[in-house]
């Protein structure tokens, strides 16, 4: 899953898409994650991590799209659409 977002002026390229991965949980407590600024073709430009705590943990629910919503708002960009990974082929 990855979110595109509105274009983000970074060096040498703007950043369009945000990623998320590595969710680190201490259930009941709080969320550590990185957040990854990349290209339309998939490179880095920025990134760093977001701790969830209090009302934005109990608020998080386990939801995917919240953790981008979330991030989002505390970076300052604007979301344009979440999309999915695409479904997986099953083995014959």
């Amino acid at each position: 899953m990855q979110a595109t977002i509105q274009p983000v002026s970074t060096w040498p390229q703007a950043a369009t898409v945000l990623t998320i991965d590595n969710v680190s949980l201490i259930p009941g407590a709080s969320a550590l994650y990185w957040w990854r600024l990349r290209t339309s073709s998939g490179a880095e430009m920025s990134s760093g991590t977001i701790s969830l705590t209090g009302a934005a943990y109990s608020a998080w629910g386990l939801s995917d799209e919240y953790l981008f919503t979330y991030a989002a708002q505390q970076l300052g960009l604007t979301i344009t659409a979440i999309v999915p990974d695409p479904p997986v082929a099953s083995p014959i």
